[in-house]
Order: C-alpha cells, then sequence, then structure tokens
C-alpha cells in the first residue's frame, strides 16, 4: 500500500488554514462521547477509526434495526441468513452465519454495558441514545469478542426531571410499530426510566404455496433503567431488558425472487433476559473503581426449509420442482439455550492518564438440531470461561504529544460434549492490545499512529467431529479427523489518522488509513454431499486487509447540512484449499467491497421543516470463502421529510427509492431436481423499497 504523504496534506488543509480553538459544546457530534479508549471523550479526540450515530440521525433514516443504519458506515457490511442482517462484518472481518458449531464473534456487540456479542437480533433502536462503531482490533478493552471492532448502544438516560416520548409509526408492507419511554425522578438522588417498543411487518415475502407472509417481523423490546447516587461517592446504574422477537424466515427460492412455495417455512426467534449493574466509587484519592455485573438468559430458535419447495402432487404448477424423484424434502431446526454471566472490575485514574482491571465472563451454549436427515436429534453443549488482565497508560513525552500504551492477556478455555459422546477441550492465553502516539497539531486538529493486536479464541468443528467417525467417508474422515478444530486467529493493525473541525463547527473530518495482518485466519468451508452439507472452520496461513476511511460534515449554508463516507478496502487470502479443492490463495476475503460510500443533504425549508436525501453504494463482493459466487455492486436512494416542533415531530420517510434488488446472502450449490441439481448462486434478497410515516411525541 503506497500511501503518498501529499494525500494525507491535502486533508489537513480544510482544517490548519482556519484558526481553531477547543469547544466541545459547539457540536452535536463532540456533545456526544464516547468510551472506546476507557475514557469519556469526543470522537474527534479518539485515536481509532470510529463512527458514531446520534438518536436524530436513527429517527430521519426511519430506522429500528442496526442492519438499517450500516449502509452509512465506511468499510462495515453485514449478511443475513436470517430474518434480519444480524451478521455484522468491519474491514471484511466477520461472521456470516451460525449453524452447529459453536463459533466465537469477531465484532462484539454491547448495549447498556452488557454484553450482547453473538445475538445480533438484540439490537432494536427505540430510544438509543447513540450507537458507537469501532473499527479495527479492540484487543485492549474488548479482548476476544472484538477482533475485527466493536459496536455500542447507549439507550436514553434516566433524568430526575419528568419526561415522556410517544413515538407510532406506520409504513408499507403493513408495519407498524409503536414505543413507548418515560423518565423520572424518584427521589433527590434516584432516577428512573422505562420504555417498550414492539413493531410489527408482513415482511418481503409472499409464500404462494400457502397463501401467507413467511418472512413477517414480530419484534418488542422492553428496557428498564435506575441511576442511584446512594452515597457521595457511590452511584449505581441497573439495567433490565427484555427482547423477545418471533420472525419467520423463508428468505431462499429456486428462482431468487420474492415468491416462495415453501411448505415448512421457517422461523428465526430470540428471547432474552438480561441484567447490568455498574457501580462507581469515587471516594478514593488517587484514583475511581468500577464494578460492572452483568447476566443473560437468552434462547433461539433458527429454522429452515432446506429445499425451499413443495411436495404436494395435487399443486402441481406450485410444487412441481418439490416433487423429488427420490423424495429430497428436508427441514433443519436449531434451538439454542444460552447464558451468560460476566464481571468486570476496574480501576481509572483520577487525571484519566491510566486504567487497570480484571475481566471474567462465563457463557454456557446448549444446541439441540433436529435435522430431516438425522436418525435422533443431535445435541451439544459448549461452556467456555475468560479470565483477562487489562491496562492502558497515556504518558505525555511532549506539550503536543501522548504515547498510549494497552496491554491484554486474556486466557480463554472450553469445554465440549454432545450426543455422539464426543468431548473435546481447548485452552487458549491470548495476548492484545494497543501502541498509539497522539499528535495534537493545533488545539481542533490531531494526528494519532497506531499499532494494535487484536484475537478470536479458536474452536470445535461440531459437525467434522462426527465424520471423522464415519468410515464410510474413507478418505474423507481422515481429512474430517484433522479438523476437528480450529486455532485461534490473531488480527496485527497499523492505523495513521487524521481528525479536525473549523472553528466555527461548520466543518468536521475524520480520516485514516490502515493495514491489517490476519495470522491464522479462521475462514467457513463447506463439504457436500449430494444435497447435504457439512461446515468446519479452517484456519488459512494469513490474510491482509488494507484500506481507506473517510467521514465528514460540512454545513455549506444555513439551512444546508452536508455529510459523507467513504471506504476502500482491499483484502487478499494467503494459502487456503477448500476440502473440495478449490485454490482460494490470492482471492479476496468474503463481505470486503472494494468501495463503499455515503452521502447526505439535509435542507431546512423553514426552521421546522427539513427535507433530506441520501445516496449510498458498494463494490460487488465475494458471499463466501467456500465458493467464488458474489454479490453485484449496488447503489441506493433514500428520503425523508419531517416537520419538528418543540415537542412533536412527524417524518414522511423511505428508504431504497428506486427499489432495487440486493442480496444480503448467497450460495453456490445445486439445489434444483428439474435441471438436474445443476449448480447454481442462490441468494436472499434484502429490503426492498420501505417507507413510512413516524409520529413522535416529547413532553
Amino acid at each position: 500500500m503506497n500511501l503518498r504523504l501529499s494525500l494525507i496534506t491535502a486533508a489537513l488543509l480544510p482544517l490548519i488554514s482556519t484558526p481553531l480553538i477547543a469547544n466541545a459544546d459547539d457540536s452535536d457530534l463532540e456533545r456526544i462521547v464516547v468510551t472506546g479508549d476507557f475514557q469519556r471523550e469526543s470522537i474527534q479526540t479518539l485515536s481509532a477509526s470510529a463512527s458514531l450515530f446520534s438518536e436524530s440521525e436513527i429517527n430521519q433514516r426511519g430506522a429500528s434495526f442496526l442492519d438499517e443504519m450500516l449502509g452509512s458506515t465506511a468499510n462495515v457490511n453485514f449478511t443475513s441468513g436470517a430474518s434480519r442482517g444480524r451478521y455484522i462484518q468491519i474491514r471484511g472481518v466477520g461472521l456470516r452465519s451460525q449453524f452447529v458449531d459453536p463459533i466465537n464473534p469477531s465484532v462484539g456487540l454491547v448495549i447498556d454495558g452488557i454484553n450482547y456479542s453473538g445475538l445480533g437480533g438484540s439490537s432494536l433502536l427505540f430510544d438509543i441514545d447513540h450507537v458507537e462503531i469501532y473499527r479495527g482490533p479492540q484487543g485492549t478493552r474488548f479482548g476476544a469478542d472484538g477482533m475485527a471492532g466493536m459496536i455500542q448502544m447507549e439507550s436514553a438516560q434516566a433524568t430526575a426531571d419528568p419526561s415522556l416520548k410517544l413515538q407510532v409509526g406506520m409504513g408499507t408492507y403493513n408495519s407498524r410499530e409503536a414505543g413507548l419511554a418515560a423518565s423520572t425522578g424518584l427521589t433527590d438522588d434516584t432516577s428512573a426510566r422505562v420504555s417498550y417498543f414492539r413493531r410489527k411487518s408482513d415482511g418481503y415475502v409472499d409464500n404462494l404455496y400457502l397463501n401467507d407472509e413467511t418472512q413477517q417481523q414480530d419484534e418488542q423490546v422492553a428496557r428498564f433503567k435506575l441511576n442511584s447516587q446512594l452515597t457521595e461517592h457511590l452511584n449505581t446504574e441497573l439495567n433490565l431488558h427484555y427482547i423477545d422477537i418471533n420472525n419467520g424466515y423463508d428468505a431462499f427460492t429456486l428462482d431468487n425472487s420474492r415468491n416462495s412455495v415453501a411448505d415448512e417455512p421457517g422461523q428465526d426467534n430470540q428471547q432474552s433476559y438480561a441484567i447490568g449493574i455498574n457501580n462507581t466509587y469515587t471516594g478514593f484519592d488517587a484514583f475511581d473503581v468500577s464494578l460492572n455485573l452483568s447476566a443473560i438468559d437468552t434462547e433461539l430458535l433458527y429454522s429452515f426449509d432446506e429445499d425451499w419447495v413443495c411436495n404436494d402432487a395435487s399443486e402441481p404448477q406450485l410444487c412441481a420442482a418439490g416433487l423429488h424423484p427420490w423424495g429430497y424434502s428436508s427441514t433443519d431446526v436449531y434451538t439454542r439455550d444460552r447464558d451468560d454471566q460476566s464481571a468486570n472490575l476496574q480501576l481509572n485514574s483520577k487525571t484519566g492518564n491510566w486504567v487497570a482491571g480484571v475481566y471474567y465472563q462465563n457463557r454456557d451454549v446448549d444446541l439441540e438440531r433436529e435435522y430431516t436427515w438425522l436418525a435422533n436429534p443431535f445435541a451439544s453443549t459448549y461452556e467456555t470461561s475468560n479470565v483477562a488482565l487489562y491496562g492502558q497508560v497515556a504518558t505525555p513525552i511532549g506539550p503536543k504529544t501522548t504515547l498510549i500504551t494497552g496491554l491484554r492477556v486474556e486466557q480463554y478455555q472450553g469445554d465440549y460434549t454432545d450426543s455422539n459422546g464426543f468431548i473435546e477441550e481447548t485452552d487458549d492465553v491470548m495476548v492484545g492490545g494497543k501502541l498509539a502516539l497522539e499528535y495534537q497539531v493545533i488545539d481542533r486538529t490531531m494526528i494519532y499512529a497506531s499499532i494494535t493486536r487484536g484475537y478470536k479464541a479458536g474452536g470445535i468443528n461440531s459437525e467434522a467431529l462426527a465424520k471423522a467417525k464415519d468410515e464410510g467417508l474413507n478418505l474423507d474422515a481422515d481429512f474430517f479427523q484433522q479438523h476437528t478444530s480450529f486455532d485461534p486467529e490473531y488480527l496485527w493493525s497499523g492505523e495513521f489518522g487524521v481528525k479536525g473541525s473549523s472553528l466555527d463547527d461548520k466543518f468536521t473530518l475524520r480520516l485514516a488509513a490502515f493495514y491489517m495482518h490476519r495470522d491464522n485466519i479462521q475462514l467457513k468451508a463447506w463439504q457436500v454431499e449430494g444435497q447435504q452439507f457439512t461446515g468446519y472452520v479452517d484456519n488459512a496461513s494469513s490474510g491482509s486487509n488494507y484500506g481507506l476511511e473517510v467521514e465528514g460534515s460540512y454545513q455549506l449554508t444555513e439551512d444546508l447540512f452536508l455529510t459523507g463516507s467513504a471506504g476502500y478496502l482491499n483484502t487478499e487470502i494467503d494459502d487456503f484449499v477448500t476440502q473440495s479443492g478449490l485454490n482460494q490463495d490470492g482471492r479476496e476475503q468474503a463481505q470486503s467491497p472494494k468501495y463503499q460510500y455515503a452521502f447526505s443533504a439535509r435542507y431546512n425549508f423553514t426552521n421546522e421543516l427539513y427535507g433530506m436525501i441520501g445516496v449510498e453504494g458498494k463494490d460487488d463482493y465475494y458471499f463466501s470463502d467456500s465458493h467464488n459466487s458474489q454479490a453485484p455492486s449496488s447503489n441506493l436512494v433514500n428520503l425523508s421529510f419531517g416537520y419538528e416542533a418543540d415537542m412533536w415531530a412527524v417524518r414522511a420517510w423511505a428508504r431504497n427509492v428506486f427499489d432495487e434488488e440486493v442480496p444480503t446472502r448467497g450460495f453456490e450449490f445445486g439445489n434444483n431436481p428439474l435441471d438436474g441439481y445443476e449448480t447454481h448462486t442462490y441468494v436472499q434478497l434484502g429490503e426492498p423499497r420501505v417507507a413510512g410515516v413516524t409520529f413522535t411525541l416529547e413532553l
């Protein structure tokens, strides 16, 4: 990667050509603080590439779920393989699905300090104050769940002054939603906030055989927050969450349309109960102490019609493809019960120049799989525990320069058992950290350079375990005997960034250039026998990812506000051959479009009335590392019009205005008996044109 100094100079010129001062209260971006580097600070002073969405930006887009916001973010992609886009990739790194194997996330998710990593269905956006997206390894703060990056969501704070928010909306595909949030002081020292939201939609798939909508959405979330200043120095915040998702899953068809003929459509359900308690004590002279305790109890149900068609001789037109000559008609059902507990004890210096802590997490996942081709249901238990010690120090080495040094050492243990009688253990000790230089060029312009290291734990290939003992597979059994488990992956990242804003806050800029080296890269692959699929995770030799990210905003006139982001990403796989013999050496990594962009313009016709247009797009990219089918490039247009009074607002919004078909998941295999099961690319289509009206009342 050749990055010329002239590019960086050009980025700095708009900032250093204008006198700048530090006044964090003048900018909406700077009023929302982030915590990616342990301390509360503006995103403009953070020595890492990050994006920030405020509640206002979420509302203008009409978004109720995180995947509806991600098109606005540089080098962030997502894949479905479920009713929602709940698998996220950052800079080309991240999961794309989960079936039998117990796997670890590459992109973490934290909501109100509670670790929801691997539970992407939890990211409902009602009453969320802001969303933070961190790109690159978060090895010091987040450890094994944040190798590629981290997403933090913070719900609205409990306030002593009574407040009430009511939101109702309706839109295309018979979508309707209602939400209520209220906050009040209970005593002089204690405040509480409660919120509830529910959204329903018929979804975007019509099942012609069942004459029903089978990709329907029914999602609800309730949150309770209690903040109490128990003593002069002791503050406690309690968060309670309830999430209930009952969505249909009927996404794939033989003709890649939105018209299904499946006779046994699936489900994508999640029910979660979560509690988080954060205690902060400030009574010591040298440091503050915080203790964060959390627990989540989650039940997951994921199922699908594997052949995608009906088997009904009385419907020859609809079910012709389903009358399989050898009876191929099957379903696959995965039921998971997951329990998480964590504790984080952290010391923060009063001056903000050092942090030290110890972290513990236990995760227990019980799986039951009911599959047509299994004589009996398959069951497994995977219990993991990780303990980490971490610390970070900020050392001034000049009047404008600060050196940041962070280190995290984490032991990750896993115990696996299943109904086939297999017992396996993993035990990995992993080290991550951060070394960064921050240079304050002038008051509102900073430059940083960093080297960070992230990691992801190894794991078990439970399907490969069963195949390894199947002597009927002959040579395949030998192959799977060597792939019953996989090793940890490490990611080194070097990053250079520039951030700044003008004196009048009309112009802000964030630019980052990065190079990442993936060592022992974990890649998903498949072995196909007829219409049966065996998935496994393998370690390739290495991979490289490098690119650029630019985000900024500009108040062009008093009434015209422009925002934009752009990302460039170049990736490569080194030394990886799938079990089928496909050589992927030198190929781009999956879910890695070379470019992404998003630009929007908001014009205020009056103090209350506004209009907004946005365009966003991405390059084509590979769906998977195990085959070479690609998603096409896409370019989408979004619109929003609104009237915002003092206490109420009404917004009309539309996404994907020109109704472009955008695949969000793709497979390459044969699934159609009418053409002899010839190999094709089959895709799940993402959001079509959707539009709606939302009314909000705040008192």
